[in-house]
């Protein structure tokens, strides 16, 4: 395996130049030196380069990388920026969401077992498989998450006089993957109480929220999104037939499962009708942005790697 050394940006560049990154000019060269000091080699190449390799007879990356004619830095540029720019749309969208269904949690539980009820083993789904041992590690997970924000002064204020933290309160720390591990366990006469405000199964919500929780975290540290799957697919939807999206051998739903497009009808079905279509204009002009200054890449070949159909936008759109 060839040693990870140092090199300098001139050497990246070379090297870039060796695989068929046109730099031909010195206008070329000289952005490409900003985009590595500005982005990261690791991050700007290593993380976009995908769509830009030539392939050879057996659909495989050819090694070493070698880039389809024409490529530029300026262009992964261009396909990093965008990932940016629609990392923040899901994000902001997500948190809202998160914001909602923690809410809607705290209200519930309290109402039914009073303040100081989160703790409490009884409280949950004793029912469910590996109930004991899940519902201990949920009870230790939030007990971890209190302690870490101790000094927190909501969190300290409410320790000191009270001795508890009311569940409303908490959610201001509990992250999603927490909230989502909650919701889960919850007594399911509770979880059908909430999940239909949203017009969903319990198990539909429960999907939901461990997809959501995924991709948030994919957001939140900035990690590549555009091309994110997962092996955890969201559960069949009806939206997913009212959509018509065609089954891979007649099994699996072809898109809207483990990528972008599952997070588009999620938003679908818990966002209001008007944050739902703010959502869609701005991840459309998004993608006129970025196919303004495409060449060597397509905005079908963007679209197929989010795992949006070509007509995303009027399927979701013809939606009622």
């Amino acid at each position: 395996m060839e040693e990870k050394v140092f090199k300098t940006y001139d050497q990246m560049l070379d090297i870039l130049k060796g695989r068929g990154i046109d730099l031909s000019t010195r206008e070329l060269r000289g952005m490409a030196k900003r985009s590595l000091q500005h982005e990261g080699y690791y991050n700007l190449i290593n993380g976009y380069k995908m769509l830009f390799l030539e392939k050879d007879s057996n659909g495989r990356n050819i090694y070493p990388d070698q880039y389809k004619p024409g490529t530029t830095v300026d262009e992964i540029y261009y396909l990093c920026f965008f990932d940016k720019k629609i990392r923040s749309v899901f994000l902001k969208n997500i948190l809202q969401i998160e914001t909602n269904i923690k809410n809607l949690i705290a209200y519930s539980f309290s109402e039914r077992y009073g303040h100081d009820n989160y703790l409490k083993y009884g409280n949950f789904d004793t029912t469910q498989r590996d109930a004991a041992k899940n519902i201990s590690n949920l009870i230790a997970e939030i007990q971890k998450q209190i302690s870490s924000r101790s000094s927190d002064p909501s969190i300290r204020h409410y320790l000191t006089t009270h001795g508890y933290i009311p569940l409303w309160v908490l959610n201001g720390i509990l992250t999603l993957g927490t909230i989502s591990k909650f919701y889960s366990l919850m007594k399911q006469p509770e979880r059908q109480e909430i999940a239909k405000i949203f017009d969903l199964q319990e198990n539909e919500l429960t999907s939901i929220l461990t997809f959501l929780s995924s991709v948030r975290n994919i957001c939140a540290h900035s990690n590549r999104l555009y091309c994110f799957r997962t092996r955890r697919p969201l559960v069949d939807m009806k939206l997913h037939v009212e959509l018509n999206i065609p089954k891979i051998n007649g099994n699996e739903f072809e898109y809207g499962k483990r990528d972008l497009f599952a997070i588009m009808i999620i938003f679908k079905l818990m966002l209001s009708r008007n944050e739902f279509r703010i959502v869609i204009k701005q991840l459309n002009n998004e993608l006129r942005t970025l196919s303004a200054k495409l060449k060597v890449l397509s905005e079908e070949d963007v679209l197929s790697c989010m795992g949006f159909p070509q007509d995303w936008r009027n399927k979701l759109l013809s939606l009622k």
